[in-house]
């Protein structure tokens, strides 16, 4: 995968069930994230009770090889950063051109200018029993919340990128 790759996200939920998809661009790869970039209005595949949809705002989202989170940056069509919002996931994984992750229900959204705050809960809990996370494994889970808070009220988002149209 290099930077200008389409490529295809897909949020799992813990027991591998794709529940949610996109299409999307590379903006940046290193030795330890990706970056993705995805202009308003790009269709997202929902097997949730939201159904199939475009996004109303720009989208740049990070993965890292070794945290048990992602974070987008929502811009709104005026290009104001308007949402941080992290999904306390597992890493990444990667074949033939699609991105994986495994979601474990909870959140981190910071509404800009507020603070960052922990949201989803109560399916966390639902998960907790439906997927029978260890004790441990529910440590882990809420180690990687506090770090995404914290992460969430101290982020500063590049500019929003330029879609559509001749530039460089």
């Amino acid at each position: 995968m290099k930077v200008g790759d389409q490529i295809r996200v897909c949020a799992r939920k813990t027991d591998g069930t794709v529940y949610r998809s996109w299409h999307t661009t590379i903006e940046s790869v290193d030795a330890g994230s990706i970056v993705t970039i995805s202009p308003a209005g790009s269709m997202i595949i929902d097997k949730t009770k939201l159904g199939d949809h475009p996004t109303e705002n720009h989208l740049r989202s990070y993965y890292w090889f070794d945290k048990f989170y992602n974070l987008i940056e929502v811009f709104n069509t005026q290009e104001n950063l308007i949402e941080i919002y992290i999904n306390i996931a597992s890493p990444p994984e990667f074949e033939d051109n699609v991105i994986s992750f495994r979601d474990h229900e909870l959140d981190v959204v910071r509404d800009m200018p507020d603070l960052a705050r922990l949201v989803d809960e109560d399916e966390f809990t639902e998960a907790v029993v439906k997927y029978q996370y260890s004790e441990e494994f529910q440590k882990k889970l809420y180690a990687a919340a506090n770090e995404a808070l914290d992460l969430a009220n101290s982020w500063n988002a590049k500019r929003v990128p330029v879609f559509g149209g001749d530039h460089a």
